[in-house]
């Protein structure tokens, strides 16, 4: 997600549309507390959906995984960007 220029990636994967982002370590509670999120840049985040990635960097994470899943439901993305950001994508980009 390019943490703290989450917004300056953002605006890379707009520009250029084969660059991914992953999630490792944003939206948690330990990262809010650091470099939040900007929630001015939700709608640019559902609209590059297809290109966001599910990471976690287990077991190397201060935080449980479930916390790292659970955030991403928690965006309020709805259920189809959820499930393309935690499966689909992926599973696309890797050819399965």
């Amino acid at each position: 997600m390019g943490m703290p220029d989450y917004g300056d990636f953002l605006d890379i994967a707009r520009a250029h549309p084969d660059v991914h982002l992953d999630t490792t370590m944003a939206f948690t509670d330990f990262t809010e507390a650091l470099t939040p999120f900007p929630t001015d840049r939700l709608d640019d985040l559902a609209e590059l959906g297809d290109r966001v990635l599910f990471g976690s960097d287990f077991p190397n994470i201060p935080y449980r995984y479930e916390h790292a899943v659970q955030v991403i439901t928690d965006l309020g993305l709805g259920d189809d960007w959820t499930r393309a950001v935690l499966h689909d994508n992926a599973a696309r980009l890797l050819g399965e």
